[in-house]
């Protein structure tokens, strides 16, 4: 099993950043009617989410958090050493968007830039890399971006998708300081069953075509493009049940931590009987789980920063918590995780203003 304990860095803030225009899945064109739309929210618990407008990428979510959160940290731009942007809808195949937000924010030319185009367990193998750069000292600050412009690459006529996800930018500001706790972290992926959530076409294997951008009927009510985002949604509910808990109960043991002092089990916001069956296996109480999937949905990368930020802004300002995450899906990949926040300076959420 793949274990890794990483001390000397601390979590100072967080930020995020949502469109402002809201979609409700009650009125959505895709359902033949809102019994239907209601089956589907209850069996998620979505009610809603963020979408952007047209033209609107991830990068543009990230700026203002950016921004805001360089802000309230009373950070200069030039006082960032490293930056990570984590996302499935970059702005471009080639260049990385982090270097786009580097041009875009002015940070200095030696700012350590990386793209990693992970799906919803994300956050957490992103936090395992910056954290590696900044623990040796070398680097003092870093940020890590998770950013996704989901709606962008979802089919719109695709009932199996098209209420499920999000649009959201989240920011997380890292710093040296030693002797600060240590994060630990468990990984893992299973790449069998890569097919689980898959964009078959826009790489190298499967160029985009005429074809592949035309819009098909696929199943009775589902029409998507060649290069529209799938979910197999039976592979991913029976790997979403099992292999989280598994994972976390893994970490759980190995580090030898003691759950009840955990303060927050911050779980990848995928679907509420999802995590509710999680929560159940590893036996955390519902006021230790913070949802905020009924109104921003799945944000893939994004979520778990997100409820952070939408469910616990004001707690983790006033007092230093323990906490638990895991994130899952794409891939199909894992990481679960442990650490401790301690009084953040800045936990800000933001709407993104169109100009």
């Amino acid at each position: 099993m793949a274990f890794l304990s990483l001390d000397n860095v601390k979590i100072v803030g967080l930020s995020a950043c949502v469109p402002p225009d809201v979609e409700e899945n009650l009125t959505l064109p895709v359902f033949a009617d809102q019994e239907e739309a209601k089956k589907v929210i209850a069996s998620t618990g979505i009610a809603r989410k963020r979408v952007v407008q047209s033209g609107t990428t991830s990068s543009d979510l990230s700026v203002p958090a950016i921004k805001e959160l360089l802000e309230k940290l009373n950070w200069s731009a030039d006082s960032v050493d490293c930056l990570l942007f984590i996302s499935q809808t970059r702005d471009y195949i080639a260049p990385i968007t982090s270097a786009v937000l580097q041009g875009r924010l002015g940070f200095r030319q030696d700012c350590y830039c990386l793209d990693m185009p992970l799906g919803c367990s994300g956050w957490v193998y992103g936090m395992s890399n910056l954290v590696s750069l900044l623990s040796h000292g070398q680097f003092k600050r870093g940020l890590l971006v998770c950013a996704e412009t989901n709606s962008n690459n979802r089919s719109p006529k695709d009932k199996t998708v098209k209420p499920l996800f999000g649009d959201a930018a989240t920011v997380t500001a890292l710093e040296f300081e030693e002797g600060a706790p240590a994060m630990q972290f468990e990984f893992g992926v299973d790449g069998k069953g890569y097919k689980a959530v898959c964009a078959e076409y826009g790489g190298s294997r499967n160029p985009v075509t005429k074809e592949s951008l035309e819009m098909k009927e696929v199943e009775p009510g589902i029409w998507r493009r060649g290069i529209d985002m799938v979910v197999n949604g039976m592979d991913v509910f029976s790997f979403a049940i099992k292999v989280p808990p598994v994972s976390l109960q893994n970490l759980i043991n190995h580090f030898e931590i003691n759950v009840d002092a955990i303060d927050y089990l911050w779980l990848h916001q995928s679907n509420h009987y999802i995590d509710d069956r999680i929560r159940k296996k590893l036996k955390m109480p519902v006021e230790k789980v913070p949802y905020c999937l009924e109104d921003y949905g799945n944000t893939t990368c994004a979520s778990i920063p997100l409820a952070m930020v939408v469910c616990a802004a004001e707690e983790l300002k006033a007092a230093k918590k323990d906490n638990l995450a895991c994130g899952f899906g794409v891939g199909l990949a894992w990481g679960s995780m442990r650490f401790t926040t301690d009084h953040l300076q800045a936990v800000e959420l933001l709407e993104y203003v169109y100009e």
